[in-house]
């Protein structure tokens, strides 16, 4: 057996071959993106909080750059946009090049965002077809707006516009973008308004620039921008970037390839033969994960949320992403964005950002700009620490961030309600807001009673995921602690995880649902809701096998599962509400945990429908994985059409629970426990990376055959069987299904 790495080119590109103005185009580089839609153009309407709003435009570095940006080309037979004479669009992550046809004339759009300038490329090829001169009129218009992605629609009154040899810049309040030509523009307006150039201060609606070109006899011509920006300063730093890009256009855009192409070579290879839809949603979840890496200043590498309204990291959405990516081999960016989010963990209180010690951010962008004010976020990391070492990443990481988890448990504890011995949450933002009445008004967001995943329903006291991300988070103090020499420390929070856990067993339990409670209050009292939420104990092992049995096939029950994903609120619920963000619409994520649950208690038929229903998703969009959809049908609303906590669980499920992997990579040691559905007869997954090596496995029923890279034996083990796989030979093992 040969170890398959998929092929160094790129492969097809994904075809559109009719206008669709409501399909969602993202083009991204580690520091840029590009929204579009299906007809090749910079605009995307999207609902957003009960309003529509254009999301096409140009972001870089944490600051959407412009609005939508309009082109329009004038012949002598008339006035044309891109859109509606688009004859094919075919589409990459990196790129996008689409074909329109004019009378005489046809035209090739390229885009391709960069890294350095951050920005993106817009290029122009028109061709004619006619035996005599054709003079075009060239249009475009952009909207200025520059305004970090933090919160949905929100951009300045006024700008700074100036006109420099080969470029326009744009800057207000410590954003900036520049936008460089070839050719150079033959006239300028501002709002509308004839602009000679020079310098202008005020409010800007939008930014025209008018070109002309001259095609000669059957021949042909080009026009192409770079949009560039993001911080102020780094357009300042290098005025001419974007007219260097120009200059270099051909070679940015194969340089962005290349780079796509050695990450996907570096992935590892699954085949399903008795489910080729669940390879082809492996493929797009895993290019949709590569389409959210950032690393658009130095101080910041992570995974942006999703777009288009959460292209920042958040430091909760990573708590789900970072997973899926140590199990794509990317363990080296999974402990980079680790290390940015603890960078800005809180050493003191920070009321106004709601911050206390020992916290980590729910939200970072360059500049930096930070806030704090979750319960959930800081939980997240300490499993995630050492689930780095686990695939690979050396011992002294642990040891450098042991202290960033001392503090995240003096943090948790701080939060034990002592009657209830649990974990408290809620009221966040409400101190956040008594911190700010003192020097103004400030809103943020909509109303939020709790600060957990499910922000704006009201889950406060000690809601059930809370619970049992403290849990995991103790577990993992306790091993952390006894990895770096800290005994005592471990046994303590050895038991306080043993006795949390106890609690959540007992007490959470709903004998008349068959179910968990969704919350108990600082009294006991319990909150009677069904939600998705109660499934995490399951995956987490804490309920004895009967009840989780029971919990799984409770949340199957079509109250809260639909045929496009599993509800927030079951619609038996009075509070149900099929629009409500948090109240009753359907979440991909709770859909992939409901698939874990399932397979996790031996339901893998179940597991494996729910799995289809996220993989239907993921094709109906493109590729791409939308946040949430109504509760009555199948239909995003009010949602960003990616979002990393949709498709990373998704991912995770495949190689956590699916092939019932785990890894220990310090020791030289992969566990295995397939969870195939009976009736299955073949799998295989190539190149798992397991530190230094990668691991090949080929089922059939019964058993695998494997195969090892690593420069030393690696032991693999299925139940009571196990072999020791010498580098490069080929070896068989009964596996445990």
């Amino acid at each position: 057996m040969t170890s398959a790495v998929e092929p160094a080119r790129p492969p097809p590109s994904r075809v559109l071959l009719r206008p669709d103005a409501t399909q969602p185009v993202l083009l991204t580089s580690l520091a840029s993106a590009a929204i579009l839609n299906g007809c090749g153009e910079f605009a995307l309407l999207q609902d957003t909080r009960g309003a529509p709003m254009d999301w096409g435009g140009v972001y870089a570095q944490g600051v959407r750059l412009t609005g939508g940006w309009r082109v329009r080309l004038t012949l002598p037979g008339g006035s044309y946009e891109l859109g509606p004479t688009l004859q094919r669009l075919a589409l990459q992550p990196w790129s996008l090049e689409s074909s329109h046809a004019l009378p005489g004339v046809t035209v090739t759009q390229t885009v391709a965002p960069f890294d350095d300038p951050p920005g993106v490329l817009r290029r122009l090829e028109l061709s004619s077809v006619a035996d005599e001169e054709c003079p075009v009129h060239i249009e475009t218009d952009l909207v200025p707006y520059l305004a970090p992605v933090l919160i949905e629609g929100i951009k300045p009154y006024d700008y700074r516009v100036s006109t420099a040899a080969s470029a326009i810049h744009v800057s207000s309040h410590g954003a900036a973008f520049a936008l460089a030509h070839d050719p150079l523009p033959t006239a300028l307006q501002l709002s509308g308004a004839p602009w000679l150039g020079g310098e202008f201060f005020g409010e800007v609606a939008d930014l025209t620039a008018h070109y002309g070109v001259v095609l000669p006899p059957r021949g042909s011509a080009q026009i192409a921008w770079v949009l560039w920006g993001g911080l102020k300063r780094t357009v300042e730093a290098a005025p001419h970037a974007g007219s260097r890009a120009l200059d270099e256009r051909a070679d940015r855009i194969e340089r962005g390839a290349e780079s796509w192409v050695r990450w996907r070579s570096g992935t590892p290879r699954l085949r399903f033969p008795d489910a080729p839809w669940l390879e082809e949603a492996y493929r797009s979840a895993r290019d949709a994960m590569r389409s959210l890496y950032t690393a658009p200043s130095p101080e910041l590498t992570a995974v942006l949320a999703g777009y288009p309204w959460y292209s920042t990291v958040w430091g909760r959405d990573l708590g789900w992403m970072l997973p899926a990516l140590l199990w794509l081999g990317d363990a080296e960016w999974a402990e980079r964005s680790i290390r940015s989010v603890v960078r800005f963990q809180a050493r003191s209180r920070l009321p106004i950002l709601g911050g206390t010690l020992g916290e980590l951010p729910m939200q970072v962008s360059p500049g930096p700009i930070f806030l704090y004010g979750t319960s959930d976020t800081t939980l997240y990391y300490p499993p995630l620490i050492l689930q780095l070492i686990a695939h690979g990443r050396p011992a002294s990481v642990l040891q450098d961030l042991f202290p960033a988890l001392e503090r995240i448990g003096a943090w948790g504890a701080a939060k034990v309600h002592p009657g209830t011995g649990l974990l408290s949450n809620g009221n966040e933002l409400e101190s956040m807001r008594q911190a700010a009445a003192a020097i103004g008004k400030v809103h943020y967001g909509f109303e939020a009673y709790d600060t957990t995943i499910w922000d704006s329903a009201d889950r406060r006291d000690h809601a059930i995921d809370i619970q049992v991300l403290w849990v995991l988070a103790l577990r993992a103090l306790g091993e952390a602690a006894r990895s770096v020499g800290r005994p005592s420390e471990a046994k303590r929070w050895d038991a306080a995880a043993q006795a949390t856990a106890r609690t959540v067993g007992q007490r959470y339990r709903w004998p008349e649902e068959g179910y968990l409670y969704d919350s108990l209050q600082h009294d006991g009292s319990p909150v009677r809701h069904v939600r998705p939420n109660a499934l995490q104990a399951v995956s987490a092992g804490l309920l004895d096998p009967e009840l989780a049995h029971s919990v799984v096939l409770r949340a199957a029950r079509s109250d809260l599962s639909t045929d496009w994903g599993v509800r927030t609120l079951a619609s038996t619920d009075d509070g149900y509400r099929p629009h409500a963000y948090h109240d009753g619409q359907v979440w991909s994520i709770a859909t992939a945990w409901a698939a874990d649950a399932a397979l996790a208690v031996g339901e893998r038929e179940l597991g494996l429908r729910f799995l289809r229903t996220l993989a239907d998703r993921f094709q109906a969009e493109g590729g791409y994985g939308h946040e949430c959809y109504r509760g009555d049908r199948a239909e995003p609303y009010d949602s960003c059409f990616l979002l990393g906590l949709s498709i990373a669980p998704f991912l995770t499920t495949l190689f956590q629970r699916l092939w019932g992997l785990t890894l220990h990579a310090p020791n030289s040691r992969v566990e295995l426990a397939p969870r195939f559905p009976s009736s299955w007869s073949s799998a295989s997954l190539h190149r798992l990376r397991v530190g230094g090596g990668h691991l090949d496995l080929d089922w059939r029923a019964g058993e695998v055959t494997a195969q090892w890279s690593g420069s030393g034996p690696l032991a693999l083990v299925s139940g009571a069987h196990s072999a020791d796989l010498v580098p490069g030979r080929p070896a068989t093992l009964e596996v445990v299904r």
